[in-house]
């Protein structure tokens, strides 16, 4: 199945935080940070149709509060719009 984006909008399947520190300790759920990464899975295009600056597996920092979060074929995924994308990771 092929999800494709309509308008401004990244698919993007978050890349989970580590759960222990490099000593081995702990962290529990709510300590984490908040930080949101990700690589991106599809890519909408621009209300003019032009292309966005992002392809299928750039690694994203995004942040927003308006992040549509779904699950399929128990993978999540998280629909950001594009206005949202904090910083391409290279």
């Amino acid at each position: 199945m092929e999800i494709i984006p309509i308008g401004e909008r990244v698919l993007i399947k978050p890349i989970k935080q580590e759960e222990v520190t490099k000593n081995g300790i702990y962290i529990p759920e709510s300590a984490q940070e908040g930080r949101k990464e990700g690589s991106v899975v599809a890519v909408g295009k621009r209300d003019d149709g032009s292309d966005l600056p992002l392809k299928q597996g750039d690694h994203v920092l995004y942040g927003g509060y308006s992040a549509d979060t779904f699950e399929i074929d128990s993978e999540t995924y998280v629909f950001v719009p594009y206005k949202d994308i904090l910083a391409k990771i290279e």
